[in-house]
Formats: structure tokens, C-alpha cells, sequence
């Protein structure tokens, strides 16, 4: 799928399409990542747990950008 940017006004349903998306897209088996401010995260985690089915929820993550970034500078560390 790639990056997807999903934006509007408060109350527009972003992130309702965004987890109805991700329920469709999951049994793909591929990794999928949503990105949310610091302030919202555990609300989206648990609307992700909600949605989704035990099994699913190891494909699906909610990171904030702090924690993307964090991911991205230990994995560059590596190499």
C-alpha cells in the first residue's frame, strides 16, 4: 500500500476510515503502522484492540512519532 496521509477537520471520521482500512487490510499479513500524536495513542490502542480479533493485533501498531523515531534511529545503528 505505501503512505497514506489521512487528514480533515476534528470529528470528519479519520480515524474511523483508518481502522476500518486497517480491519480490511489486515489479513494481507503485512505490517501495518499507524501513526498518531503522543496525546492519543493508548485511545487509538484501544480502539485497535477493539476492532481487531487477537491474532490480528500482531500485525497492526499504533506508534506515536516519537516511538517511529526511536525505531528508525536503533535500526540505522545496526547497519
Amino acid at each position: 500500500m505505501g503512505l497514506r496521509l489521512i487528514y480533515g477537520r476534528a470529528g470528519s471520521g479519520k480515524s474511523e476510515f483508518c481502522f476500518k482500512e486497517i480491519k480490511d487490510k489486515i489479513k494481507d499479513e503485512n505490517k501495518i503502522y499507524m501513526i498518531t500524536p503522543e496525546q492519543f495513542s493508548y485511545m487509538q490502542e484501544r480502539k485497535l484492540l477493539d476492532i481487531l480479533d487477537e491474532n490480528a493485533v500482531i500485525n497492526a501498531e499504533i506508534l506515536t512519532f516519537a516511538r517511529m523515531a526511536y525505531r528508525i534511529f536503533l535500526e540505522e545503528r545496526k547497519h
